[in-house]
């Protein structure tokens, strides 16, 4: 590209050193030839500074990308842990609440065993003591 404007310089100059300060036709040719030639290089440069920076964001997109699907695939997880967790926790309640019932089953169950043998104590102690006076009697007679 210096090579270029250097080459539009040097045209520029030779013509006013020959004397008539205006570039002739083939001067006026080449120095638009060497402009296209310099704009050309511009642009394609200015469109490799594009590429290469569209380049480096479609990277970083692809990596943000991944990152992003690693994360839903951890929260995705962590949200069926949950889930699963609930679910064993509503099991672990509904059985608890099972567990209650047969406890309050069972306390009733012993009370009423309680009764039956403070009940049969109570009749055996009877017996016992109507048997002595059975006995005293009898050995009366």
């Amino acid at each position: 590209m210096t090579s270029t404007l250097y080459s539009m310089t040097h045209i520029g100059t030779e013509s006013e050193e020959g004397g008539g300060g205006a570039l002739t036709p083939t001067d006026q040719v080449l120095v638009s030839l060497q402009m296209l030639e310099a704009s050309l290089m511009g642009y394609c440069l200015f469109l490799a500074l594009i590429i290469d920076r569209l380049h480096h964001y479609v990277r970083e997109l692809r990596g943000l990308r991944k990152s992003m699907e690693a994360v839903m695939k951890t929260n995705r997880a962590l949200e069926e842990s949950n889930n699963g967790s609930a679910d064993d926790i509503k099991a672990k309640e509904k059985e608890i609440a099972s567990l209650n019932e047969q406890i309050k089953v069972l306390k009733s169950e012993s009370d009423a065993k309680l009764k039956e043998a403070i009940a049969s104590e109570a009749d055996a102690s009877a017996l016992k003591k109507r048997s002595e006076g059975f006995l005293q009697e009898y050995d009366r007679m």
